[in-house]
This record gives C-alpha cells, structure tokens and sequence, in this order.
C-alpha cells in the first residue's frame, strides 16, 4: 500500500470554499480588497493524527495479509518444484494435466491478490477522503472567521508574510475534531492454499 497522499485535481491555485459548508458565508460579502490565506492541504493530510491511524490500520491488515499469501506463493512454488521432478514419470497427458491444474491455482492466486489490493486501495481512500472532507470544512470555518474571501494551496504561494498560514491551525484543528477514523477493511479473499497435485499415473 502507497504512503503517498493522494493529490486531487481540485487542489490547484484555489479551494473553491463557496462550494462547501460554511463557506458561502465568506463569499456573500460585498467585493474588497483581498483578504488571503495560505493552506498546505497535502501537509495537512501527512501530519494529521486520523491520516496516521488509516495508514496504520492498512498497514497491519496488508502484513497479515502478505503472510498468507508468501505461505500460498510457495505451496505453490513446491508444487511445481515437485512436478518438474516426477515429469520423467509421468506420461504426457498426466504431465499436462497436472500442469494445467497448477497454472490454474496460480492464475487463481494472481486474481486473487490483485482484486484484495484494488479492495484496500478503495477502503484507503474512501477513509482519506472523510479526512480530507473534514480539513476542508476546518479551512472554510476558519476563512469566515478571518473574513477571506481568497484561499490559496502552498504550492501556488512564492511569497508570504506572517499570519497568512493556517495550516498548524487547520492540523491542530481537525485532530481535534477528528482524532482517529475506523477504516471499513475488507474481507481479504483468497482462493485457499495451494493443494499438492493428485497423485501422478506414471509411464508404463
């Protein structure tokens, strides 16, 4: 499982607050002069307690999971192991067929793993995106506060001055308010253990 933070389009030059809770507030106003404030919502996500607690609760569920699958991977890799050493024995249609129902369990396997991982790739970021719901709602509380009418993204800022910043603030905030999040794991499936191979018919 990544570590990395998932980046969203949305996060450009500006978060458009008018379109979240408590953000229309701000932007009702009559037009002024800017009031701007800075946000690092990608740091946001790496600091915050509830981010950790996802990364944490995958990253436990995927080593118990890696574990059954290394013991499957190498049933599987003694089965064929045995195979190759009995193909002198065996007769061409014993030896196909045995080979078939290897490459079975193997592509069994495969599919397995790539559906589980897809599976808590999905669990990852649907817990993410409460995460990063309920930073944005921090930040359009925290811009009415302030009166801005302007938030933009750290990576859009090149110069700032002192008090702009509000990302301890939002961090501070949302592990508050959000200190820990239940991930909905999946139930990892599996094709089971690889089985040995039915007893071999030998060449006559």
């Amino acid at each position: 499982m990544t570590r990395q933070i998932r980046r969203r389009a949305f996060r450009g030059l500006l978060l458009a607050l008018a379109m979240l809770p408590f953000g229309g507030a701000a932007f009702a106003q009559a037009p002024g002069p800017p009031v701007i404030i800075i946000a690092d919502i990608n740091q946001i996500l790496r600091d915050a307690k509830a981010a950790k607690d996802v990364q944490s609760q995958l990253d436990k569920a995927m080593i118990g999971y890696t574990k059954t699958v290394t013991a499957q991977e190498n049933e599987l890799q003694k089965t064929r192991d045995d195979l190759e050493r009995q193909r002198p024995t065996l007769t061409p249609d014993a030896f196909s067929a045995q080979a078939r129902a290897y490459q079975e369990r193997f592509d069994a396997l495969d599919r397995s793993v790539q559906a589980n991982r897809q599976a808590m790739q999905q669990s990852y970021n649907d817990a993410m995106t409460k995460v990063e719901n309920t930073a944005l709602q921090i930040i359009s509380e925290i811009a009415a506060e302030r009166k801005a009418n302007l938030v933009l993204t750290r990576a859009a800022v090149l110069f700032e001055t002192d008090g702009l910043d509000i990302t301890p603030e939002v961090t501070k905030r949302l592990d508050a308010k959000l200190p820990a999040l239940a991930v909905n794991l999946p139930k990892l499936d599996g094709p089971g253990a690889a089985q040995p191979a039915a007893p071999p018919s030998a060449k006559p």
